[in-house]
């Protein structure tokens, strides 16, 4: 059972977990080593966005007074970050190409963060009750929870080492229907 948290830390939290697999990512000149951990950030990037749509977006569509613009916008970058990823899928690490779209990556995501910590997370704190917010954290914590790590930690396909075949659809894909396949969440 996950603990009850505010949503606002909740998703803090996540942002945060995110910027350190990037930093770790650049601290890191293994190809290999890099590539585990451009998985691990697609894994958690589409564990957050799912949480996200299903939970956040539609409280922010209510609560907000521009609330489908502001969740809109914030979905479309999303999906941009999935895009990316799939493009970065399609290439080896070593390929110079892998870097650039890992820092557009990482620009899109950064974008995503300011986006929610200074606009929403403010708006979500200003307009909905502390007991709101912690309901809404619980039900983001469980989704989170109900979705755990791939099995040996991976989903990705052979350059990685995954346990699953490469079917040719973009991990992102791949990672969204394993996290909405039987028995969860």
């Amino acid at each position: 059972m996950p603990q009850q948290r505010d949503v606002v830390d909740l998703l803090t939290a996540d942002h945060r977990e995110v910027q350190v697999l990037f930093e770790g990512y650049r601290a890191n000149a293994d190809p290999g080593q890099r590539r585990l951990l451009v998985e691990r950030i697609t894994v958690e990037i589409v564990r957050h966005s799912v949480a996200e749509e299903q939970y956040l977006y539609p409280t922010v569509r209510r609560a907000l007074p521009d609330g489908d613009e502001v969740a809109e916008r914030e979905i479309e970058e999303l999906s941009e970050a999935e895009r990316i990823l799939g493009d970065l899928e399609d290439l080896d690490p070593a390929d110079r190409r892998f870097d650039s779209l890992v820092r557009e990556l990482y620009d899109v995501v950064s974008m995503h963060i300011r986006g929610e910590e200074d606009v929403i997370f403010p708006e979500l704190r200003e307009r909905l009750t502390e007991e709101e917010r912690m309901a809404l954290g619980l039900r983001v914590g469980e989704a989170k929870a109900a979705t755990p790590d791939p099995p040996g930690g991976q989903i990705g396909g052979g350059q990685a080492g995954g346990g699953s075949v490469n079917t040719g659809r973009p991990l992102a894909e791949r990672v969204r229907e394993w996290l909405s396949g039987p028995g969860r969440a």
